[in-house]
């Protein structure tokens, strides 16, 4: 009896088992399932991915064939145009050597080259390298071409060499367009430009100087000639006094005197007795007495001949 009762109670612990061990299983098996499901579902999303990327491979495939076409055309047109106009660059070439100057072979060519640099510029900041004393003259040059800087074309057929053969530190006129003067001066380091001279700069305009009615006598580079403005205070000094009509490089005009037994005003006198307008470097004031514009002016001392210092 004893037998009977282990062995049910044997048969009844298997059976527990195994009814365990088939639920387990059956929950693992849903878990594969569902991890199936998923698989599925990833490969269909690789397949299409898939499907897009051999798509967009076609595209950039022709897009590139398409490309390259495009670029075989466009060398295929440029190498007609560089055979069309072969016969044009030599023409230009010739009339290039004849207009300018590339390379300096003399003192003349290098000159010339000087002043076609110099104009050719694209910046005003860029011509700095073509002037004397380029930090010193920086800040005129800003100021001077603030609103009104532009390149020029200069040939060489318009360029005029006053005198040739110069030395070191001497200086000379270079005449551009028949009447534009650019002072030049040969330097160790070549062939510059003294832009000063070349426009004229005054530290303080004339302008200002006559606004102020300044007393105090100023230097001046000006343009002068012989003048028969006598006002009434000078009207009787015709017999002991020049007339000298000064002007600046903007049109500011000063009438000023200076005694003609005065040694300045004799050699004053002596380079504008042609009748022509001289560049000169005058000290004047304002003569007030008179006139409250600033317009009549005395000459207190002759500087130099010429707008250059160097």
């Amino acid at each position: 009896m004893k037998s009977i009762k282990l062995m049910i109670f044997l048969l009844f612990i298997v059976n527990s088992t195994f009814a365990q061990s088939k639920k387990e299983t059956e929950q693992k098996i849903l878990l594969l399932e569902e991890k199936a499901k998923n698989l599925d579902s990833e490969i269909i999303n690789i397949k299409t991915n898939l499907i897009n990327t051999v798509t967009t491979l076609g595209l950039v495939s022709k897009s590139n064939t398409d490309l390259e076409k495009q670029v075989k055309d466009q060398n295929i047109l440029i190498e007609k145009l560089i055979k069309q106009n072969d016969s044009l660059l030599i023409v230009f070439k010739v009339n290039k050597e004849a207009d300018f100057v590339i390379t300096p072979k003399n003192e003349e060519d290098s000159i010339i080259f000087l002043i076609q640099s110099y104009y050719a510029c694209k910046k005003w900041e860029d011509r700095l390298a073509y002037v004397l004393k380029p930090e010193s003259v920086k800040p005129y040059m800003k100021q001077y071409y603030s609103d009104n800087y532009k390149s020029s074309i200069i040939k060489k057929d318009i360029i005029s060499i006053q005198g040739a053969g110069y030395q070191t530190n001497e200086s000379f006129k270079v005449v551009r367009d028949g009447s534009i003067i650019i002072y030049c001066k040969k330097t160790n380091d070549g062939f510059k430009i003294d832009w000063e001279a070349s426009y004229g700069y005054n530290p303080i305009s004339m302008k200002t100087y006559k606004a102020n009615l300044s007393t105090v006598p100023s230097e001046f580079r000006v343009k002068a000639s012989i003048g028969t403005n006598y006002f009434d205070n000078y009207r009787d000094a015709q017999i002991t006094h020049w007339n000298i009509m000064t002007y600046d490089e903007d049109g500011n005009v000063i009438y000023c005197y200076i005694t003609k037994s005065f040694l300045d005003g004799k050699k004053i006198y002596e380079i504008l007795k042609d009748g022509e307008s001289h560049d000169l470097i005058l000290e004047l004031k304002i003569d007030a007495t008179e006139d409250n514009s600033g317009g009549i002016g005395i000459i207190t001392k002759f500087v130099k001949e010429g707008w250059s210092k160097e």
